[in-house]
């Protein structure tokens, strides 16, 4: 057993401990170079070098509790529990060991001890010593089982000092000469605990070193135990800057020289996306992390895709609350086989979870969820320091996410970070916002008339403007009339019921009308986006006259269609309605755009705010009206002049003052216990199984197919959620789901209030 070398993993991943920690060590080096400029912006190049060094013995050195053999027999036979935290014998070790700095020796043993578990795990504190009711018989249990864990690591105690020698890193670092020289960690925890206590984050340049090397050993640690290597920082030039710069747009090409914020306002269809790139490879300095932000999953999946193209699949990862469901759902379709689309789902998902790919296209929600301190948020801030920051579509936000967004900014610019904020329609009490965040001027680019093409899109209006005092529900038979005039017509309803209502009257019609809305069981919606975008995009010979739709084609769907028939909504969503209608510009004329003004306050109220909705009428231009873009602009503009409602900065200052709040519970090496709780509730929606769907639901669950049995849910708003508690018709699964009472149809989606009677399974 003595000669054996002491192993990391075993089984299909098998690896020696020597090389997975040389690896992991590498791994550091490389993240150190490539972020050594930011953290001396932040810490000084004398703390900077200090983290840098302290990150890279802490990857030499993390694992070295492993070499105790109750580990190595664990990791080859598996009924065998050896039922310790090998990170506190690792911990110990250094404890014991003579260090030529102390601060560099608290930063290594501080990430050393807490890379698997932080602070507030029992089991690790436990295992060092700290236990919370510290009885003598408890304590004498505690110290007991340190000493024969201890005692376990003398047959590969030699191995330490060979391993030493290997790595000039660790000459200066004199390791114990037995273990029985290691001392039990509880006094170097509890020194630990009340010094990370009185830090803040990132305020506290302490702090920082703290979260910089614990994220950073962590990240590393899972991208070699995923198979990776090298830390990816470099990236293929972004084409249309170092080939094709003359055919840039002038805004795009005075953005791309630009360094520093920036503010960009520009319409749908005029080129932000690649002005948005020009910006960041203007502005990276090395291998920081660029973050490009969109409000909705679909949007995010086609920037993904069009990223992939440009700068390889390797190099950018797809981040929002459903990414294993889509990446598996790819693969299930080509592969057809579930085990094996879900063994690549999941190693595809896991890969962009990584702090590995350089690229990030996200929503919000992604980087917010960090700062709310959930297990391992050191990973993620230590990612973000001096990051891009691209946020996309900024409008989309209601105020209590504006809120969140606002303050993160503060904190990511404190950290280095870099920002440009794009929207098509910018209010400009949004930017001032922002412009506080950010504590400093920030530049505005607008599309202006510097040539011809400029000229003619900003003079070009391609939509009018057609008030109708009907409900939407009664333009029924101007819908049809569209049609038998050979146009494609989107409608546009605030509300599913609405939809399903309209969709109803059309379908039995005329052929072709489809629904599409946000209370589908995931797979259903999917399908539908696919074979209405494939027509729409010639990919499909599906005939789509009518789409029915909610605010879900808003900023998710890129297509085209001839005419728009919409109720009301706040200006801003109704000039992102008006950007799926004439989209290309393919009617130089303009089309007609119809906007129902008569709506039913009642149900509307709790979709928007009325203040909105009467500003928006009220300010807006007459009937028949050409909207360039400088009257659209004026119209929000005058909409949102006074900036958010009471109602809104009601919302917006409550969300600020309790986030404010819960950053400044953020303490390094520990997790928040209410933050998971809290972030969770930014989700004002929550997901449900009908009925009907039960019998094939349990057939993927006993049949161990997860991914596709949660293909089955229906999300639903928290109203909709309340509604069917009250009305009794919700009762929880075994494995936690929610069941609805509810009739679910495949071609209308969930009906809420409609008992499903065909469905007996209780």
């Amino acid at each position: 057993m003595a000669e054996r070398r002491p192993l990391a993993k075993s089984g299909s991943h098998s690896i020696s401990l020597a090389d997975h920690l040389r690896e992991v060590a590498g791994y550091a080096r490389q993240v150190a170079a490539t972020y050594l400029p930011h953290w001396e912006k932040l810490l000084g190049a004398e703390r900077t070098e200090k983290v840098a060094q302290a990150l890279v013995l802490a990857a030499l050195t993390h694992d070295l509790g492993k070499i105790a053999e109750g580990f190595q027999r664990s990791l080859t036979d598996p009924k065998y529990r050896w039922e310790f935290r090998h990170e506190v014998l690792s911990a110990a070790i250094l404890l014991a060991s003579k260090f030529p700095d102390e601060t560099l020796r608290d930063l290594v043993i501080a990430a050393v001890l807490t890379h698997h578990r932080d602070l507030t795990d029992s089991q690790l504190c436990k295992d060092a010593g700290f236990v919370p009711l510290p009885m003598p018989e408890i304590v004498q249990e505690v110290a007991c089982k340190f000493g024969e864990k201890v005692a376990e690591m003398r047959t590969h105690w030699d191995w330490l000092e060979v391993f030493r020698s290997q790595h000039p890193e660790l000459s200066a670092i004199q390791f114990p000469e037995s273990p029985e020289a290691l001392p039990l960690p509880q006094g170097y925890l509890e020194s630990l605990k009340r010094e990370v206590q009185s830090v803040l984050v990132p305020k506290d340049v302490r702090g920082l070193e703290f979260v910089l090397v614990r994220g950073w050993l962590m990240a590393a640690d899972h991208a070699v135990s995923s198979g990776l290597t090298e830390f990816r920082s470099n990236l293929p030039m972004f084409l249309p800057l170092s080939s094709l710069r003359p055919s840039l747009r002038p805004f795009q090409r005075h953005l791309s020289e630009h360094r520093g914020n920036a503010f960009l306002e520009a319409p749908t269809g005029s080129g932000k996306t690649i002005a948005a790139l020009g910006w960041a490879f203007h502005n990276r300095q090395g291998g920081e992390r660029i973050f490009y932000l969109l409000p909705y999953q679909a949007s995010i999946e086609a920037m993904a895709d069009a990223l992939e193209q440009k700068m390889g699949k390797e190099n950018v990862a797809v981040l929002h609350a459903r990414a294993l469901d889509v990446a598996f759902r790819e693969h299930f379709e080509r592969l057809g086989e579930y085990q094996v689309a879900a063994s690549h789902a999941r190693a595809e998902a896991e890969l962009n979870r990584l702090a590995h790919k350089p690229i990030k296209v996200a929503t919000p929600f992604q980087l917010l969820k960090w700062f709310f301190g959930i297990p391992r948020w050191e990973i993620g801030i230590s990612e973000m320091i001096g990051g891009l920051f691209i946020f996309d579509e900024i409008h989309a936000y209601d105020a209590h996410v504006v809120a969140l967004i606002a303050e993160m900014v503060k904190v990511l610019h404190q950290i280095g970070g870099r920002f440009l904020f794009m929207s098509a329609t910018f209010p400009p009490f949004l930017k001032d916002l922002l412009k506080d965040a950010i504590g400093e001027p920030v530049p505005e680019f607008t599309l202006e008339p510097e040539d011809d093409w400029s000229t003619k899109f900003l003079s070009q209006a391609r939509h009018r403007l057609r008030w109708r005092d009907e409900p939407l529900e009664a333009l029924v038979p101007d819908i049809l009339q569209a049609t038998e005039e050979g146009k494609r017509v989107l409608v546009v309803a605030n509300r599913v019921a609405q939809a399903q209502e309209i969709y109803r009257a059309l379908r039995d019609r005329i052929h072709g009308v489809h629904l599409l809305h946000s209370r589908f069981a995931h797979r259903d919606r999917v399908r539908r986006e696919q074979t209405i975008i494939g027509a729409l995009q010639g990919e499909n010979q599906t005939l789509v006259r009518v789409l029915v739709a909610t605010q879900v084609v808003e900023v998710s769907l890129d297509v085209s269609f001839d005419t728009l028939f919409t109720e009301v909504a706040p200006v801003d969503d109704l000039l992102q309605r008006f950007g799926r209608v004439n989209r290309y510009g393919e009617h130089p004329d303009g089309v007609d755009v119809h906007v129902a003004r008569q709506f039913d306050g009642e149900r509307l109220k709790f979709v928007y705010d009325p203040e909105r909705l009467k500003a928006t009428i009220t300010q807006a231009p007459s009937d028949g009206t050409p909207l360039t873009v400088s009257i659209a602009a004026d119209w929000v503009r005058s909409v949102y002049w006074d900036g958010w409602t009471a109602k809104e900065r009601e919302r917006f200052e409550q969300a600020r003052t309790a986030f404010s709040a819960l950053l400044q519970d953020l303490r390094p090496l520990q997790h928040l216990d209410e933050g998971r709780d809290e972030f969770r509730g930014l989700f004002q929606s929550v997901e449900v199984l009908p009925k009907s769907l039960f019998a094939e639901y349990e057939e993927h669950r006993q049949a161990k197919r997860y991914l596709l049995a949660n293909s089955l849910l229906v999300p639903v708003r928290l109203g909709t959620f309340h509604l069917l508690n009250k009305a009794g018709r919700l009762s929880k699964l075994a494995d936690g789901t929610l069941l609805a009472d509810a009739t679910y149809d495949k071609e209308l989606g969930l009906l809420p209030k409609e008992v499903d009677i065909d469905a007996n399974i209780l």
